[in-house]
């Protein structure tokens, strides 16, 4: 959950719908929407419960629409999960950022672990998916993964603010600073070639 600028905003809700709901009843916090950093099952999880009982709208990259909407893509049909597939989603387009932006949000594209990934940049915080984490990097063998682009996103960071602290996907959070310091996941992109795909942390 992230509360800036007036606007309550619920960040890749994978799972447990009741939990999320208790605390934001425990807080008396009613979310204004969703905004994900990309469509795997993990992710989305509970989207649909979290749109069909507060009624408010949720946002991804227009890239991920084939994943949020094909359950062998976003990988629920492989985990033994229920099968995902949203029917209900807005798709953010790179001209719509400005939109989020009115909210303190930067966007920024990060494709590679899938196509359409992007980072959330919120004041001091820096919501990295599944791009980065404490200690490793995405991984890219799965469909849609991309090495070359996650290179690429990767680099990205080295451009910005060394004392972002960091809300990956999965784990604990952490700083840039340390991380471009201390990943070895990291540093390996950076100092080597890669020779074909490559996995990093998680999913």
């Amino acid at each position: 959950m992230l509360s800036i600028n007036g606007a309550n905003i619920i960040i890749d809700p994978g799972a447990d719908f009741d939990i999320i709901q208790k605390h934001l009843k425990g807080y008396n916090i009613k979310p204004d929407f969703i905004l994900n950093t990309h469509g795997h099952h993990d992710h989305i999880g509970a989207v649909s419960a979290i749109i069909l009982n507060y009624k408010i709208p949720f946002y991804i990259h227009e890239l991920e629409e084939p994943i949020i909407t094909d359950p062998e893509k976003n990988f629920s049909s492989f985990f033994g999960e229920n099968e995902l597939s949203l029917k209900t989603y807005n798709l953010i387009k790179d001209t719509d950022y400005s939109y989020f932006a009115d909210f303190g949000i930067e966007i920024i594209n990060a494709p590679g672990h899938t196509p359409g990934s992007i980072m959330l940049k919120a004041g001091n915080y820096l919501f990295t998916g599944d791009l980065l984490f404490k200690g490793a990097i995405g991984r890219t063998d799965l469909p849609g993964g991309n090495t070359v682009q996650i290179k690429k996103s990767l680099a990205n960071l080295k451009k910005m603010d060394r004392q972002l602290i960091i809300y990956p996907g999965h784990g604990q959070s952490s700083n840039l600073e340390y991380e471009l310091e201390s990943n070895y996941y990291l540093k390996e992109y950076f100092l080597k070639e890669s020779s074909g795909k490559e996995k990093g942390g998680l999913l």
